[in-house]
């Protein structure tokens, strides 16, 4: 009787930690989002602007239409919020151009710019959407420097230890 007790409490315990971690999966930051055939992805973030103590960032966001079909541009917020370590700071979004809509592999730009202190360091980014897209609330991105990220010289592979410049 006691040993079906203990089983039926690890069985709701290991559903509830199932969950759990569905959850935080369901909800973590991400680089790429698809919503409605268009690709959403945040490239990475680099220093536009060093001043005495702040510096001004800003992330470049490209949507791509991936289907066969002119496709609707996400519309976002005009005004987001970057974390960085455990504060959040406003952002302001910009677009390319107006376009509504996206021919087949066409791509839209848009920029996040961003105001950060000297030490600060961008961590994740919300980007709020408006319209038909409403539903799903807001896309957390994680942000990524452009000093983290390693190219070659011709843009193809990475740069091995013995061509990396001194």
């Amino acid at each position: 009787m006691v040993a079906v007790e203990i089983c039926t409490w690890v069985v709701v315990a290991g559903l509830v930690l199932a969950a759990v971690v569905a959850v935080c999966l369901k909800r973590r930051a991400r680089r790429v989002y698809v919503i409605d055939h268009v690709r959403v992805e945040m490239h990475p973030a680099c220093v536009v602007e060093d001043r005495v103590i702040e510096q001004v960032w800003r992330s470049a966001v490209s949507m791509t239409n991936l289907s066969r079909r002119p496709r609707a541009v996400p519309t976002f917020a005009e005004r987001s919020t970057v974390q960085a370590g455990r504060r959040e700071y406003l952002a302001s979004v910009y677009f390319d151009a107006d376009d509504l809509e996206i021919n087949p592999r066409a791509v839209a730009l848009a920029w996040i710019e961003y105001v950060l202190p000297m030490d600060a360091v961008p961590g994740r980014a919300r980007l709020a959407l408006l319209g038909v897209e409403r539903r799903r609330g807001a896309l957390v991105f994680a942000v990524r420097r452009e000093s983290d990220v390693r190219r070659s010289v011709a843009g193809r592979g990475k740069i091995g230890p013995e061509l990396r410049p001194a």
